[in-house]
């Protein structure tokens, strides 16, 4: 089974295209990460503001008992 032979227009062609889908890939990945960091944010930022309640609630409650 002889191989089959291609022009180098043809190869910088495919190269080409599959550069092409690469970057459509790669921008996809980085979409999808940017939509997972911002639920995580937000989770932390709830907690951190939960916390600072917390806190807060807890110094009030000592200072009225004084």
């Amino acid at each position: 089974m002889p191989a089959e032979r291609r022009t180098i227009e043809e190869i910088r062609g495919e190269i080409a295209s599959e550069r092409q889908q690469l970057e459509r890939a790669l921008a996809d990945l980085r979409k999808g990460l940017e939509a997972k960091r911002k639920p995580a944010k937000r989770v932390a930022g709830s907690l951190a503001a939960g916390l600072a309640a917390l806190v807060t609630v807890k110094a009030a409650r000592r200072f009225r008992g004084r």
